[in-house]
């Protein structure tokens, strides 16, 4: 079976649990979407934007399942989706999130972990607040206590290594964090994993990556920590972008001379640290943000909300030279307005990740966007490290290992995403 029969076949096969909640308050409504209980515990993070849908979370949910066949634990996937505007309403936003997480919460004692996605914070949100509303300490908990492990650890060990290693602290060179000047590992690590899974896979082609040039789309935590560890390896960052909730454009800052990333990362909104040098210039702003592509570069990530990639931007990056994506963003490829069903869903997208994978290398999400799985996978181990360094060299390792595995005798500069399905889509 071929890699997009597989894909195919996985992702119109129905989910095993789907509980969905209309809020009393407010119109929101959740979905959280448990793919399997494999080993008896699903994991998935959960996320918050106005135009979510129920198909949304048994596609994510899909994608974890794949996810944690990379980075582990043997668990199967789940995904928690609310459709509610953060933005339009933002005092409604943390109750929204109580009674959420309230509604699911036999789920998340006893067999479901999550944590941060899109509009969600990791630790000021998905921990705090399922701590205050359950008593749970880690929103991780469902799979300490539901899945099968090895050894004789009792849950609430796993339980306290997962607090202290997600929020343990790191600084960063040149680029002062929030938290007394640090950073945590949460902040991090997924921007850090797709960092490394571009560095593997040069080195891997045997390929330098220094003097590459990068577009970033979405300039949060992901797009972030991607850059700033790709300009640590000599990387230059042309073009990035970033979602103004205030005016709902984009801002677009692009220079082919290269911008200063860390300049750029400490004027993100909500950071409260210092603006921008000069010469880090908003170049423009447009509801599209389709500016971000008139530069040539070599690599981009996307990294904003799911479903950005369409037909038109595809042709746009080969204008721009880029010959490798990183998917920092869980399911980057779009699909029809209209499509209303899992299977229209499949199709649209399935025709357009062929279309791109035809002309492009690229990393799948399951392997690049895998950083903070792979943190709460380690961190659930019995005798695993809280230090930052052991957190971080592990999630580079586990990438590496998934690199490799992915390239293993495939030698052809494009059809990555099909050889992806192939080797890590369960039949």
């Amino acid at each position: 079976m071929t890699g997009f029969a597989k894909y195919k076949k996985f992702f119109e096969r129905e989910p095993s649990i789907i509980v969905e909640w209309h809020d009393d308050r407010t119109d929101a409504v959740g979905w959280l979407a448990i793919d399997t209980l494999t080993g008896g515990a699903a994991g998935g993070g959960t996320r918050m934007r106005a135009t979510a849908t129920r198909e949304e979370a048994v596609f994510l949910a899909k994608t974890m399942g794949v996810k944690f066949r990379v980075c582990g634990p043997d668990i199967g996937g789940g995904k928690s989706v609310i459709r509610f505007d953060p933005a339009k309403h933002p005092h409604e936003k943390a109750g929204v999130l109580e009674r959420w997480f309230r509604h699911i919460g036999p789920y998340l004692r006893l067999c479901y972990g999550t944590g941060g996605d899109v509009n969600v914070d990791e630790v000021s949100e998905a921990t705090a607040i399922t701590r205050r509303v359950l008593g749970i300490g880690h929103p991780q908990e469902g799979i300490c206590r539901g899945h099968s492990w090895r050894g004789n650890e009792a849950p609430e060990d796993k339980v306290a290594r997962l607090h202290a290693g997600c929020e343990a602290k790191i600084r960063l060179p040149d680029l002062p964090g929030p938290r007394d000047g640090a950073w945590m590992v949460a902040d991090v690590v997924t921007g850090y994993g797709v960092c490394r899974s571009i560095e593997r896979y040069y080195h891997l082609r045997g390929e330098s990556l220094s003097g590459k040039r990068l577009i970033v789309e979405g300039l949060g935590a992901v797009g972030a920590f991607a850059a700033y560890y790709l300009d640590m390896l000599g990387v230059t960052l042309v073009s990035a972008s970033t979602y103004d909730r205030t005016s709902g454009m984009v801002r677009v800052a692009r220079d082919p001379a290269g911008l200063d990333c860390k300049s750029l990362i400490l004027s993100r909104n909500g950071t409260g640290l210092p603006a921008p040098r000069k010469g880090d210039k908003v170049m423009c702003a447009s509801k599209s943000g389709d500016e971000l592509f008139d530069v040539k570069a070599d690599i981009f990530v996307p990294a904003a909300t799911s479903h950005t990639l369409t037909g038109p931007r595809l042709k746009k990056l080969v204008g721009s030279g880029v010959t490798v994506i990183s998917c920092g963003a869980n399911n980057p490829f779009a699909y029809k307005s209209t499509s209303k069903t899992m299977s229209v869903w499949v199709r649209d997208m399935m025709a357009l990740q062929k279309e791109a994978d035809r002309r492009f290398a690229i990393i799948p999400d399951f392997i690049a966007n895998c950083g903070m799985a792979r943190t709460f996978a380690y961190l659930m181990q019995i005798g695993s490290s809280t230090d930052e360094a052991a957190i971080l060299m592990d999630t580079g390792t586990s990438i590496d290992h998934a690199m490799d595995r992915l390239l293993d005798g495939y030698r052809k500069p494009t059809g990555l995403l099909e050889r992806g399905y192939s080797v890590f889509v369960p039949e």
